[in-house]
């Protein structure tokens, strides 16, 4: 169940639609949805895994492939490095 939830936890949905989702797959298994819904939410924020905001995040911060800071140099890596490191179809770059 956690790991749906981190997922829904993007910062695209509000709590309740976040409990929705979670009611539609999980139905009687998180009853009372909400209760349990914010009670997992509630350890990933004692944890620093997450924070709550009063809005949804619409694309301000990305969780694709980095960006790397203005202040940062990094090389580009050999061809044969082994690591798939391309975007998601539809992933925002």
């Amino acid at each position: 169940m956690n790991s749906l939830l981190w997922e829904l936890c993007d910062g695209s949905r509000t709590f309740g639609e976040i409990c929705e989702v979670m009611d539609e797959v999980f139905h009687e298994n998180i009853a009372p949805v909400m209760q349990r819904t914010a009670a997992a939410i509630g350890l990933f924020q004692s944890n620093n895994l997450a924070l709550m905001l009063e809005e949804p995040l619409n694309e301000r911060w990305r969780v694709g492939p980095g960006k790397t800071p203005d202040h940062q140099t990094l090389t580009v890596p050999p061809e044969d490095h082994g690591y798939d490191c391309r975007p998601l179809d539809g992933e925002a770059p």
